[in-house]
Formats: C-alpha cells, sequence, structure tokens
C-alpha cells in the first residue's frame, strides 16, 4: 500500500472547498463531514484565499466551485502551491462543452462534475481523482472516446501557468507598487522584477501592468481588498 494510500485509510481525504456562494459551502462542508473517507480542510470564497488556505492546510483534494473556476490558470498555482493536491472541478451549465472541459484538464484538473450532481457523484469525483484523472460519466460524451481513455490529447493548448512568485508580483502591481517598491517588498532585484512582470504580460497574454491586472480581476485570481467572500472554515 503506497503512503498516500495508508494515510487516506487511515484519516480519510482532506478536502478544502471554494465557491463563491457560502450556501453551496456549507453543503459541501455538511457532505464531509457526514463521509467516514473524508475529513474537513477547509473552505474559501476567493482564489487569493483558496490559495493561502492550500499552503496552510495541504488538502488532499480541492473542489473548485463557482467564481474561482472560471480560468484555468488557477489549477496550476494550486498544483504549485502543494504539488500533491488534487483539483477537482465543479461545472456550472455554461461550461458543460468539450473546449471547456479540455482545458480544464489540460491545465491539470484531476477531475471534473457537474455543480449541479447529486453527493454520490461528487464523493465519487473526490475519491477517483486521488487516484487518476476523472470525468463524471454524465460529461463523458463532451470528449472523445480516446480523450477521456488519455490516449488524444485534448482540444486546447493553455496558456503556461504563473509561478507562485509571478502571482506575488502581479497581487503587488494591483496594489499599485512600481517595480522598485515591488523588488524591496520581496528582497529582489528591481532586474529580477522586471522579468517577473514580463512573465506575467505574456503568461495572461496582457498589453501591459494595467491590462494585466484587469485580466487577474476577470479571471478571480484577484479580488478587491475587503470584499466580503464568507469566513473561511478551516479544520482544527
Amino acid at each position: 500500500m503506497s503512503t498516500t494510500s495508508a494515510v487516506h485509510g487511515r484519516a480519510g481525504i482532506r478536502v478544502a472547498v471554494a465557491d463563491s456562494l457560502p450556501l453551496f459551502r456549507e453543503g459541501l462542508f455538511a457532505l464531509v463531514r457526514r463521509s467516514t473517507t473524508m475529513r474537513w480542510a477547509g473552505h474559501a470564497g476567493t482564489a487569493p484565499d483558496l490559495l493561502r488556505l492550500v499552503e496552510h492546510a495541504h488538502p488532499d483534494v480541492v473542489l473548485l466551485g463557482a467564481g474561482v473556476n472560471r480560468q484555468p490558470q488557477l489549477i496550476p498555482l494550486l498544483t504549485g502551491v502543494r504539488n500533491a493536491v488534487a483539483v477537482v472541478v465543479l461545472l456550472e451549465p455554461g461550461q458543460l462543452n468539450r473546449a471547456h472541459l479540455g482545458e480544464l484538464l489540460r491545465a491539470g484538473a484531476r477531475g471534473v462534475v457537474a455543480r449541479a450532481a447529486d453527493p454520490l457523484r461528487i464523493t465519487e469525483a473526490i475519491a477517483a481523482a486521488t487516484r487518476q484523472i476523472h470525468v463524471d460519466g454524465q460529461l463523458r460524451g463532451l470528449l472523445l472516446p480516446r480523450e477521456v481513455a488519455g490516449e488524444e490529447p485534448l482540444p486546447v493548448t493553455p496558456r503556461p501557468a504563473l509561478s507562485g512568485r509571478e502571482y506575488q508580483v502581479l497581487q503587488l502591481i494591483a496594489e499599485g507598487l512600481s517595480t522598485t517598491q515591488i523588488a524591496a517588498s520581496l528582497l529582489l532585484s528591481v532586474e529580477t522584477i522586471r522579468t517577473h512582470v514580463r512573465g506575467v504580460l505574456r503568461k495572461l497574454a496582457a498589453r501591459d501592468r494595467t491590462h494585466a491586472v484587469a485580466l487577474a480581476f476577470r479571471a478571480g485570481l484577484l479580488v478587491v481588498p475587503g470584499q466580503p467572500d464568507g469566513e473561511r472554515r478551516q479544520a482544527s
């Protein structure tokens, strides 16, 4: 038995949830707490809060729900914070198409299931994602059989993901800091910060710093300071 399997067998799969709707987060909290094979690792309502949660709570699986799964850019950021985390995306009706599904899987999602799925299917997706890529049975018709089996490339080539340092730089740009101020804040050289800024612009396909910040807010990677998102409930 692998170490991961042994840990899951003893303590359960640690699950974190990200969704902009507090009531939906509470429902998933109840689902996890009822399970004998899962443990609650916490929840968040925004992408920045989720990244901090993953860094400190070390979940095995993250469920990405409404408001935080709009861009696949978030998935590599999460796995960059914690390499072992399996990301399961809960898809809304408008996202149930082959192009978006393919983009999520290519970005590193380990599971995809409809947000409106019944509790059993969501539980199955969580368990399966710790072992292999899982596409919910009701969504497999959106992909070609060879794509589901992983034998044929998916129809999307995603942009490279932001690194953790690039994400830090993006946050500080959004706060209005200059290149020199960012360098001082992160204890890096000005030239290094310029390199990271160029990386952010390239990966977000942004014209300039202002455009990059606008795209990041639109994607849910950044939120307005003080924006209410519900309390983050973490495991004790």
